[in-house]
């Protein structure tokens, strides 16, 4: 809204209009042009060539005097939030920020916290107009979980991205509003040597961890005997970083776990999904479980408590991999069907989807979210090079790929350039440790094909734990080695670098471990849980390595 200072002037008495000539003559200002994308422009001047001066004169409530016009800072896109600060072409001013819309009604103007670190996770509050369930939100190129809580206000969890300013986009049907530049990826490294946590539980055989929006991590499962069934835990602990401590979380799940999955909801709670079964290394039929493999377990972190969920999952799940899709549903995959599942949060209801691409089950194959918001599975024992997509959009699997080699007992991350990096793995593992790999893929999203990488692990590993961490690199800890060898697990770690194209080794872990589980945490921390060889003994501690202090 603006009056023009004649318009103002008349309402003066004459005996201020010297007084008002007078300040005018000498003030000091800013000039303003027009930017593009967008973005907002201003230069600064003084004297005679000022364009743009501030006051208060006589405007009127929530205007502001720019040179000779009173404004509205939060809407007038040739002085948007500051006097000169002019929107770009096809910007408009939102809140006294200018977005890329075509209305204020739908729009982004602000992202808490501002930054985060390149390898995502961390959790960021939108707010706008016009916010609508369903609504997509891209960081830069990548898609964002996100949950609107009201028509202002939505949490977001952010997708990998490569350092720098990313503008923050939402889009809802035919609408969408850009806000430029809104949000910054950095970079930060960790701390050695590693630390151990001891455990007054052992648990063994990848336990399943989950990084909480607190911050904490809820650790759920895994066995006290390596290839037991019949020690799998029904108990969970979790770790605090603030304090530095483990504690047991009160109660139990539904049903006892191991190489089970758990995956924070948008809402905060986790979902706990996967069964304490053993499976054909063949054929990936269940072959007997301990407990209820169709069973879940919803953990409230405000109540410290487990309860299950309304319903069951449409099968028997083990050997689960899970991800979090962009909409805040979770997707399912499970050793012993090629078909997955994806839960509802919002219905607490879980929906089988067919595997339409495949026959074949990916036995201790992985899944990963890609950059564009579909999830990538596939690999398994047998050699398995098939790989399929899942779209949230249009809940429909495709095949893609093939890989460039079969593998089992694989790890996998998408990284801040948008590809995913397939790591290690058995060959042609048929549940034993087979021509462990050294060689690693990388899948293109946009091309949908698999490319051997030109640099290998230091050693073949498979039933190893991996963790993309804050400086864009993964690190690759344990595993077995050897074909055929159960004491072949090792301690070494080995820090692979996508971006320039190198492995380097990196602090060896406080123990030998493999058949375990890695996360990262939101300062940057790197947990690692579980272990224990075949026939042997499950590992009793948590590895630990703090994040290095942030830089300025």
């Amino acid at each position: 809204m603006r009056r023009t200072l004649a318009a103002a002037l008349a309402l003066l008495p004459l005996a201020a209009l010297a007084l008002v000539a007078a300040s005018c003559g000498g003030s000091k200002g800013t000039t303003s042009s027009a930017g593009s994308g967008g973005g907002a422009t201003t230069s600064s001047g003084t004297g005679a060539s000022t364009t743009a001066s501030t006051g208060t004169g006589q405007c009127t409530a929530g205007e502001q005097r720019c040179a000779d016009e009173c404004v509205d800072l939060n809407s007038d896109p040739k002085n948007c939030g500051v006097c000169g600060t002019v929107c770009g072409a096809g910007a408009a001013c939102c809140s006294a920020v200018c977005v890329t819309t075509s209305s204020c009604a739908f729009s982004v103007t602000s992202a808490s916290p501002a930054s985060g670190w390149q390898n995502g996770g961390d959790y960021v509050t939108l707010t706008g107009s016009g916010f609508v369930k369903g609504m997509k939100v891209r960081i830069g190129d990548g898609r964002a979980a996100v949950r609107v809580t009201d028509a202002t206000t939505a949490l977001i969890k952010t997708p990998p991205g490569p350092v720098g300013m990313a503008d923050i986009t939402i889009e809802s049907g035919a609408s969408t509003a850009v806000l430029k530049a809104a949000f910054a990826y950095r970079s930060a490294g960790l701390l050695t040597p590693w630390q151990q946590k001891p455990m007054a539980v052992k648990r063994g055989e990848g336990p399943g961890p989950a990084v909480m929006q607190d911050g904490r991590v809820l650790i759920t499962g895994g066995t006290t005997l390596p290839d037991s069934t019949a020690m799998a835990l029904n108990t969970a602990i979790i770790y605090t970083r603030s304090t530095d401590t483990i504690s047991d979380v009160m109660g139990t799940m539904s049903t006892p776990r191991w190489h089970n999955s758990a995956v924070t909801l948008l809402d905060g709670r986790v979902l706990v999904v996967g069964g304490a079964c053993t499976v054909s290394e063949t054929t990936g039929a269940i072959t007997g479980c301990n407990g209820d493999a169709t069973a879940a377990d919803l953990f409230d972190p405000k109540a410290g408590t487990f309860t299950p969920s309304k319903s069951k999952l449409n099968m028997q799940r083990a050997y689960t991999r899970s991800v979090l899709l962009p909409d805040g549903r979770v997707l399912i995959s499970s050793a012993n069907d090629p078909s997955v599942e994806v839960y509802d949060p919002d219905g607490d209801t879980f929906t089988l989807v067919t595997n339409t691409a495949t026959t074949t089950p990916h036995i201790f194959g992985y899944m990963v979210l890609l950059e564009d918001g579909r999830a990538l599975f596939g690999g398994g024992d047998n050699g398995d090079t098939e790989a399929e997509t899942f779209d949230p959009d249009t809940n429909a699997i495709a095949e893609v790929g093939p890989m460039q080699q079969g593998r089992a007992m694989l790890t996998a991350h998408t990284l801040p350039d948008g590809r995913a990096i397939i790591i290690g793995g058995a060959s042609q593992s048929a549940g034993a440790i087979t021509d462990p790999l050294a060689s690693m893929e990388a899948f293109d999203p946009t091309t949908n094909t698999f490319t051997m990488l030109p640099y290998m692990l230091s050693i073949g590993r498979c039933w190893h734990a991996s963790a993309l961490v804050r400086d864009g690199t993964v690190l690759v800890m344990g595993g077995y080695t050897v074909h055929g060898a159960c004491t072949s697990y090792v301690a070494s770690v080995d820090q692979v670098d996508p971006v320039k194209g190198m492995v380097t080794s990196f602090a060896m872990l406080p123990n030998a471990n493999t058949e375990w589980s890695a996360v990262t945490l939101l300062d940057g921390s790197v947990l690692g849980v579980g272990g224990g060889n075949c026939g042997g003994a499950s590992l009793p501690d948590i590895d630990f390595l703090p994040g290095a202090p942030t830089p300025p």
